[in-house]
Order: structure tokens, then sequence, then C-alpha cells
């Protein structure tokens, strides 16, 4: 390709697509929706930072109550504080005042994309003593029609709406000059058609690029977006090469669709069929696929096993057996206190360990589901560029099924770091079942608020900045392909 030729017609394109209104129109309308995407990212962020310190203020006013209470209870007086509403008695806290969350923060580059998110919570409250098998039971889905339109944030622009604009601006090139006629008179010139189609193609790249990079760092911009902490600007980078990997992808196709020799309107009609595959079709039957690959257990199937395993254990004497040997199992010197089996802690801590071993299994089964799942849309995604670019974006955001899948785990470890927590205390208490204080109301024998495990929350960034380098990596090699593609079947005029 002559440099001398080359570069005079890509300046001459640049300024022959830049004087069209069509292509003002259609770059206006992009900015617009990637700044609606942008708000409406930077609202669901901002809805997430709500619930979370909604739970942190709950969280915070539940120990303030329980320290006070307590504080009153110390004091001799005649009054009744039944156990399970004394903040001093181990059982008490933990059932009545404690208020412990498992949350799920926003990560940095939140704002991109929605995910899953709203159908996976980020804040969940942590409860003993029920037999379910999921662990986000309290978490409201909101609106099924909203469910349905799905969000629209920056992911679904930059997803969907980004190729219709590539196609719109170069998907008639060189098509439009087949079909007026003028192709052959660029023809009868004494220059190569990889020089005439690099410089349209190549100058259509250029703004398309330029527009959609600039477009989403000014909705970015719009939406909040500050200063990322160290590690996500690697990240962020690593997106852009994605990003500009996917427009050029399409401008390719464009150019290979030109290749055709078949007319604007052919070539408009292939590229939008082409959309529609690569968008639309293909992800649902890789959704289908990962169906099949990872399949889901039974979530009615679950819930009869929740509702039989509280009728097992309140059938016939099957309360007391379990209550006994629970207790034989952990203080194996109490066999002479056979008080111990009939108290009411002893009895609850006792029932809820016999629904979390029953029900293990069906929480294992729906954690391996969900971990599988994750697993199998990572790999399939790399099938289609339209997925490739979406899980990119939702590990960038932290609303992938990876991450919820690891959250689902940690909060589940949670509650078993609590009930170890509190466990042995309330054992100890009800070994000796004597108050500290003569006349006072509460046990007292409980003071350790400040002790009660706290939630990790973990933002990996090394998982999103891998997923964003090896999308960029596949989708420019889909899109180099694509273009060399297309530069081989410009090697003559076909007029």
């Amino acid at each position: 390709m002559s440099q001398s030729r080359f570069l005079p017609l890509l300046r001459t394109e640049l300024h022959l697509i830049l004087r069209e209104r069509l292509t003002w129109a259609i770059l206006a309308a992009l900015l617009a929706a990637l700044c609606l995407g942008g708000h409406t990212g930077a609202q669901r962020v901002a809805g997430e930072r709500a619930a979370m310190a909604q739970a942190s203020d709950d969280a915070a006013r539940s120990l303030r109550d329980a320290k006070e209470a307590a504080a009153r209870y110390a004091v001799p007086r005649a009054m009744t504080v039944n156990y399970w509403q004394d903040p001093t008695h181990a059982f008490g806290y933990m059932h009545y005042f404690l208020a412990a969350y498992a949350v799920k923060p926003p990560t940095p580059l939140a704002v991109l994309s929605a995910g899953q998110s709203e159908i996976q919570p980020a804040a969940m409250k942590t409860s003993f003593g029920f037999s379910t098998v999921f662990e986000d039971t309290a978490y409201e889905l909101g609106s099924s029609a909203a469910l349905r339109l799905g969000p629209f944030d920056l992911a679904f622009v930059l997803i969907y709406l980004v190729p219709l604009a590539v196609i719109a601006i170069a998907g008639t090139r060189l098509a439009a000059e087949q079909d007026a006629g003028i192709l052959r008179l660029i023809a009868a010139q004494p220059v190569h058609p990889r020089i005439v189609a690099g410089a349209k193609f190549g100058a259509a790249a250029l703004i398309l690029v330029a527009a959609v990079i600039g477009g989403t760092a000014l909705a970015l911009a719009l939406a909040g977006w500050r200063d990322l902490p160290p590690g996500w600007a690697t990240t962020l980078a690593l997106l852009a090469a994605a990003l500009c990997a996917y427009v050029v992808l399409w401008v390719a196709a464009c150019a290979l669709a030109a290749s055709l020799w078949r007319g604007a309107v052919a070539s408009l009609t292939i590229l939008v069929l082409t959309w529609a595959c690569v968008t639309v079709v293909l992800p649902a039957l890789l959704g289908l696929a990962v169906d099949k690959l990872a399949p889901p257990p039974s979530r009615i199937a679950a819930i009869d096993a929740s509702r039989q395993v509280q009728d097992a254990f309140y059938r016939g004497d099957e309360a007391a057996k379990v209550t006994a040997a629970w207790l034989t199992a952990r203080l194996p010197g109490t066999t002479d206190r056979p008080d111990l089996r009939e108290t009411p802690q002893i009895k609850r801590l006792a029932r809820d360990a016999f629904y979390e071993t029953t029900l293990a299994p069906y929480r294992a089964g729906m954690q391996a589901r969900a971990e599988g799942a994750a697993a199998w849309s990572a790999r399939l995604a790399l099938l289609s560029p339209a997925t490739t670019l979406a899980l990119a974006l939702a590990t960038a955001a932290g609303t992938d099924a990876a991450r919820h899948a690891a959250f689902l785990a940690a909060a589940s470890e949670y509650r078993r770091s609590l009930r170890a927590f509190f466990e042995p205390r309330i054992l100890a208490q009800e070994v000796r079942p004597a108050a500290v204080c003569a006349g006072c109301p509460a046990r007292l024998d409980f003071d350790a608020y400040d002790a009660v495990p706290r939630f990790p929350t973990v933002i990996a960034a090394d998982a999103a900045r891998w997923q964003a380098a090896l999308s960029a990596l596949t989708l420019w090699g889909v899109a180099l392909a694509l273009a060399g593609l297309a530069f081989r079947r410009f090697a003559i005029w076909s007029v």
C-alpha cells in the first residue's frame, strides 16, 4: 500500500465522512445513549451504596441498642427480661439484637455494566434458625416487567448500539459508490483497490473509535466517575483496548461485506443479519449451552426438602434424640446433666445444626451449580464478540456471575463463623446458669459485642484485569482476522 497515495486519500475520506450530516446525527444519538447509560449505571450504583449504608446503619443501631439495654439491665431492679431479649446473654444477643450483613460493594468501575445485579443482591442480612437452602431469600427482585426489558446501561449501548452505529456509517462505503456508478471511475484511476478500501474504512474506523472512546469517557465523567484506586487504571486501559477492538471488528466486517461487491442494500442486509446473530442469537444459544453443561438443581426439590426437614425434627421423639446427640458431641462431660437437653437454647442450637447438616447437600449443589455456570459462561463467552466484551465489562463492574457465586459462598461461610463464635459461649452460659449480678434482670456475662466477626469485604482487581486482557486479545484477534480477509479480497476491482 503506497503511503504517498494512501494518506491523501485517508485525509479526503475523513473530510467527507465528517461533512455528512448523517454522521453527526448518528454520533449525537450514540453520545446521548452513552450518557443515558452512564446515568442509569450511576443511579444503580448509588442504590447499592445506599442499601449498604442502610445495612451498616442497622448494624450500628442494633449494637447501640444492645449496649444501652445492657447498661440498663446492669442495675438491680424488679423486672424480668426474657433470655431471648437479653443482650448480655449470648443467645439473646445472637437472635434478637445482632444485625450482621454480608455485603458486596461495587467496584470502582461498577457504572459500566449492571450485569446480573438486578437479580443478585449486594447486601444480605444473616439469619439463623431457618430451614432454607437459599442465602438470599429476603431479596426483592422488583418489577418483573423491568427485569424482562433489562437495564439500559453503558454495556448495553457499547455491545448492541455501537455496532449499529458502525454499520450506519461504514456499512455502505464502496457499496454506495458501486450502486451510483462512481466506482467504475475510481477503478479507472491508477490506484489499487486496497488503497481505496483502506482509506475509506480506515477513516471510518478512526472517527468511530474516537467517538466511542470519547463518548464513553464523557459518560463516565457525567456519571460522577472519579480517580481509580491503584491497579484499576490498567483494567480501564485494557477495557479501552477491548472496546477499540470491538469497533474495529465491526468496521472490518463492513469492509468484508463491501468486498463481496453486492451493492449497498445487500451489504446492509448482510451486516444487520450478522449483528442479530452475533449479539442476539449466538448469546442466546450460549446461554442454553450453559444450562445444559451446568444444569440447575431443582429449586422446588430444595424447598420441599426444607419443609421435610422441619417435619422430621418435630416428628415423635426425634427432637429429643437430635438434641441429646448434638449436646453429647459438643460437651461429652455433660451426660449426667439431662436438664441441659430441655433448655430452649440448647434445643434451638441442636435444631439449627440439624437443619444445617441435613440441607448441606442441597446448598452444596446450588453453590456448585453457580460456580459451574460462571466457569462455563466465561469459557463460552469467547465464542461471540458480544459476549466477550460483555463479560469483560461485567467483571470490571463486579456484576458477573463468578463474583456473585463467590459472594454467596462467603456469606454462607460468614454465617457459619458467627455460629461458631456464639455457640461455645451459649453452651458455657447454660452449663453455668447463675447470673453475675444478684437482683439484676440480665445475665451480664456476655459483653463481647465488638469481637463479633465481621464480613470480609473484598474487591479483587486481578480477575477484572485478567478478563479485560483476555477479551482485548480475543477481540483484536478476530478484528485483525476479518481485516486480513477483507484485505485479501480487495486484490482486484470487481466492477
